[in-house]
Order: structure tokens, then C-alpha cells, then sequence
């Protein structure tokens, strides 16, 4: 009997130890693929629910390829294992030797950002269809939403309505459209037309829902400034549910919350070491993130284009990072839904945290408000009535973009800014990509080279409406005189030496000075490509171009997207 009694508890430990791993390998062999690339390194040895070790070896090489990381799947989707530093991206999860593959962006892959302007003359005086001929083109220009959007899909909008506190959105004080604090509500209803159209009709059974979601800033609760912006559900008939991320849950219930989520970001930035406020941040990469946002099918942001006394530019990126986090979670306090005091404002952690936020939740689609075009942003008191006749800038137009970096970098020029100096864009654009999930992942260009500007106007057409800030004080990077300079902004030289047509291309000899970055070229005023090395003779594919006389214009551009162009006729 006792020997039975042994023998069963062997059988039983045993069964144990098998599950919890005992008896299985803990160690396998990792080898990388470099896909394309040269060098990197050859194998590696990990351990099962161990960061992935570290590596001796360069990252791999590939000419005109950014490399990004390694991965389980050599093209699309996966898990990342190495970040592009050779640095832990995960965990190894495997209980099998496997291969790693090297993942690239081709560094020529531009990233269009459109830009369309009305011919009205005022901002003031655009009407909804004014605005939804302008957002559906941009858009459309920008490559469409049928390849991000699907029938059935959960689509959550994400505006900018940061405040109307100081009497924003009070009509006595301040317009309630185009105040270019605030994302006028009929940028919103054109995208949520845009969206309804692809996701299916409202109520539909299988159709897809439309969530517009915002935790607005100090002052104010968000409900109160849906109301007072024009957020109702009678003027946005298409959406399903408009929420206010300050309703979703209690004070500082984190863990324990159906209403958020915890994510974990490896490789993650922010240091509470640079100026804390509050004491939960403990240099982990630990984010909470609202449950319906992140799990949502896509996610379409919709800010205002100005700029901002700490993060200088408040685009897409930081409407994100700040106007994302939930109030519940990382506001002031219980009774102020601000998230000032989540990460200090006035230092480079706001930087950091921007950076990080976005990684765990990027937006997929951007559509800019840039009907007003705010200065002394984010939000002069429009109780000064010259302050405000000032800051706004009557723009007119609708930006937009798959890639949010790209917009915001198009941002930062258009307000005179270098943008080389704004750290959550050098963050971001060292990573090349953002998003946890591998099926939401996006790619981003933060080099003006790789971005292309398609629409009506560009950068230099509007430029001239912003200063680039004066009157910003204290430590915020807006301060440190960043603003582009008149070398920055030199024109760069520009000629046609010759231009002609052979068969199906088109042959051009250029005369560029030294600072060009890339080329843009159009033949009928329509574009055809863009060359961003060995500019000075250039050869394009025009088959799809009839014999007859073309006119031809190329336009230069430095880095700081200050333009010159040159045209001739030629005939094929």
C-alpha cells in the first residue's frame, strides 16, 4: 500500500512539474533572417517567459530600408521580438527553436499628406458642404479609407475639444465654428458620412458602429463641452454613441476597471526621473488606455491645427497621447479631468510620455481642422478680442494622412517651427512604426523627404500665416527659439537644363543647389512622382501619358519644406 501511495504521488508531481515546465526545455535556439538586408546577427539562445537577450551583433543593413525590428513573420503582422536598437521588444513566448526575420520600410515609400484649400474667402463663411467637399477630397487624396475601414468595423473618432472654458463656444464671445480650438463638429459629421458609408447603415444588423470619444482639459467636464461645441446627436446623426472618456469609470480605479486597459510598451521612453507629478508612474512602460478605444477596429483622429506652449505642436500625435489618457486614471485630480499633473508639462517627460502614448495607441487614419489654423495655441482667452483676431488664421483648409507623423511634421512647418527640434517627433520617428497590436500597427515618415504633399496648396502657401510664436515663456520648449530661421528657410535653387521625352520616359537634367531634398514632378499640373536622390538627372516612367505637348513643373524642396519650381514645355 505505501509503495502505491508513493508511486501515486510521483505520478502526480510529476504531472505537476510537466505543466508548470520541469520537464520541458527552457532554452531555444533563435536564429535571424535578414530578408532582404545584410550582416546582423546569426543565433541567439532564449529563455521561455524571459526578455529576449541581448544582442552583440549590428542591426542589419539594406540599402534605401529603414530597419525596424525583428519578427516571426517576415512581411506583415507577427510578434516583435528585437526593436530596431537590438533591444528586448517581448518575451519569448515559443516552446520551439524558431526564425526571426528583419523587417524594413523602404526609405522611398513616401507618406502623402493632403492638403486642400476653399476658394472662400473667409473660414467663417463655410458651410457643412463647403467643409465635406473639403474633407472628402482630402481624404481621397491621401489614399481613402477603404484599405483601414471595414463593413462591420467599430470606428471611434477622436477630436480636439480641449476646453471651452474662457467662453469658448459661447456665441456672444467667440463663434461655435471654425474657432480653431475646438474641432468644429462638421469636420467630424463629414468624416462620420465618410465612415457610415463603408461600416454599413446605422442599427443595421452586421453593420459597424461610429463612437466619437474625447476627454477634454482643465475646466470644464468633456459632456458639457460636447454640448457647448455642438457634439449632440441631433447634429451627428451618424454616430452611434458620443462619449466622454471622463464618464468611463471612477478616480484612480486602474486595475481593477472595465472602462480601461493595461498596456505594457517595451522600449518605452518616458523617465519619471525628469519631473513627476504623481507617485503611480514607476518607470515600467505600464499605460492604461480606455477599453473601447483600444479595441476598437480603427481609430480616426480628427485634431485642430495649432500649436501648443509645451509640446509645441498639438496635432494628431499629441491629440492622442494627452486627449486620450483617461481622465479617471491620470486626471489632477477627482473634481478636474486635466492631465496636467500626469506627467509634468514643463519638462522633456512630456516629450516622452507623447512618444510612448502614441506607440501603444496609434491613430490609423488623421483628418486636420485647419479651416481657423490657431497661433498661441492651445487655447488664447477669447475674452481678448484683439489676443484672438491675432491667433487665428483663417486658413480654409483640411489636412490629412495615413501617417500621423507625417501630418504632424507638415503641421510643424506650416507653423515655422523646426521641427528637428521637437523631441516626441525625433522619438517617433526613430521607432518607424506605432502600435502594439500587429494587425494595427502603422508605419512612420518623419523624414520630409519620404512625404509627399498632394492637393491644392503646400506648405509655402500658408506658412507665411504664422510667426512661430512669440510670446511662449518659462522652460517649455516653445521658448528655446526653435523657430526656422531665413537660412532654414532659403529658397533652394532651381533650373531645367533639359527636359525630354524618349519612347515612354521622361528624361530631365536638373540644376539643384545643395540643400534640395527631394523632388516633386507634375506634367499637366497632375503629379507623377517624387525622386528624393540623384536628383540632378532624373528618368520617369510616362506610359500612361498621350503624345502631344506637356507641360512640365518640378518643384524643389528643402527639409524644411521652402520650395522653389521651375517649368517647361516639352512634347512627346
Amino acid at each position: 500500500m505505501k509503495k502505491l501511495l508513493l508511486l501515486l504521488v510521483l505520478v502526480i508531481l510529476a504531472g505537476f512539474f510537466s505543466c508548470v515546465g520541469f520537464f520541458e526545455p527552457t532554452e531555444y535556439e533563435i536564429t535571424f533572417d535578414a530578408n532582404g538586408g545584410v550582416g546582423g546577427p546569426a543565433s541567439v539562445i532564449a529563455l521561455f517567459n524571459r526578455p529576449m537577450p541581448a544582442l552583440t551583433a549590428q542591426a542589419p543593413a539594406r540599402t534605401d530600408y529603414v530597419f525596424i525590428g525583428y519578427y516571426d513573420e517576415p512581411e506583415f503582422g507577427g510578434t516583435k521580438y528585437y526593436d530596431y536598437d537590438l533591444s528586448s521588444a517581448a518575451d519569448w513566448d515559443k516552446k520551439h527553436n524558431t526564425k526571426l526575420y528583419a523587417r524594413w520600410i523602404p526609405i522611398g515609400q513616401g507618406s502623402i499628406v493632403s492638403m486642400v484649400q476653399s476658394d472662400k474667402a473667409l473660414a467663417s463663411a463655410l458651410t457643412f458642404e463647403d467643409i465635406k467637399a473639403l474633407v472628402e477630397e482630402a481624404v481621397a487624396l491621401a489614399g481613402g479609407l477603404d484599405d483601414i475601414v471595414k463593413y462591420g468595423d467599430t470606428v471611434v473618432l477622436k477630436p480636439n475639444l480641449i476646453t471651452t472654458y474662457y467662453n469658448w463656444g459661447t456665441a456672444s464671445v467667440i463663434p461655435l465654428l471654425v474657432n480653431g480650438v475646438c474641432t468644429d463638429y462638421r469636420v467630424v459629421k463629414a468624416a462620420a458620412q465618410i465612415v457610415r458609408e463603408i461600416v454599413g447603415p446605422k442599427g443595421a444588423p452586421g453593420s459597424g458602429r461610429i463612437l466619437v470619444m474625447e476627454g477634454s482639459g482643465s475646466g470644464i467636464a468633456t459632456r458639457n463641452n460636447f454640448n457647448n461645441a455642438g457634439y449632440t446627436a441631433a447634429n451627428l446623426p451618424e454616430v452611434d454613441e458620443i462619449i466622454a472618456l471622463d464618464d468611463e469609470g471612477s478616480w484612480l480605479d486602474r486595475e481593477n476597471s472595465p472602462f480601461v486597459t493595461r498596456v505594457v510598451l517595451n522600449n518605452f521612453r518616458y523617465n519619471t526621473a525628469n519631473g513627476v507629478y504623481n507617485n503611480y508612474y514607476k518607470n515600467d512602460g505600464v499605460y492604461y488606455v480606455n477599453k473601447k478605444m483600444y479595441e476598437a477596429d480603427v481609430l480616426i483622429c480628427l485634431p485642430v491645427l495649432k500649436n501648443h506652449w509645451n509640446a509645441v505642436v498639438t496635432g494628431s500625435i499629441k491629440n492622442i497621447a494627452i486627449g486620450a489618457a483617461p481622465p479617471r486614471v491620470y486626471g489632477v485630480n477627482n473634481n478636474n479631468i486635466g492631465r496636467n499633473n500626469m506627467v509634468n508639462h514643463d519638462s522633456i517627460s512630456l516629450h516622452q510620455w507623447i512618444a510612448d502614448y502614441f506607440s501603444i495607441l496609434p491613430a490609423h487614419f488623421t483628418i486636420m481642422d485647419a479651416l481657423q489654423g490657431l497661433e498661441n495655441g492651445p487655447l488664447p482667452n477669447a475674452a481678448n478680442a484683439a489676443a484672438l483676431a491675432e491667433s487665428q488664421k483663417n486658413m480654409r483648409t483640411i489636412l490629412a494622412s495615413k501617417d500621423a507623423l507625417a501630418i504632424d511634421i507638415v503641421q510643424t512647418n506650416i507653423i515655422n517651427w523646426d521641427y528637428t527640434t521637437v523631441r516626441y517627433l525625433n522619438y517617433l520617428t526613430e521607432r518607424g512604426q506605432a502600435g502594439i497590436n500587429p494587425n494595427k500597427q502603422i508605419i512612420l515618415n518623419g523624414n520630409p523627404k519620404n512625404i509627399i504633399v498632394l492637393g491644392n496648396i503646400i506648405v509655402d502657401d500658408i506658412r507665411g500665416h504664422f510667426r512661430g510664436v512669440a510670446n511662449m515663456g518659462g522652460n517649455a520648449p516653445m521658448a528655446g527659439g526653435n523657430r526656422l530661421t531665413d537660412a532654414q528657410l532659403t529658397q533652394p535653387s532651381l533650373s531645367i537644363v533639359s527636359a525630354s521625352f524618349a519612347e515612354n520616359k521622361l528624361l530631365l537634367n536638373l540644376n539643384i543647389s545643395g540643400d534640395t531634398d527631394k523632388i516633386d514632378i507634375y506634367i499637366d499640373g497632375k503629379y507623377m512622382e517624387s525622386v528624393n536622390k540623384d536628383m540632378a538627372s532624373i528618368t520617369i516612367d510616362v506610359s500612361s501619358i498621350t503624345n502631344g505637348s506637356r507641360s512640365i513643373m518640378v518643384r524643389s524642396y528643402n527639409k524644411f519644406m521652402r520650395h522653389n519650381s521651375a517649368s517647361i514645355t516639352v512634347v512627346k
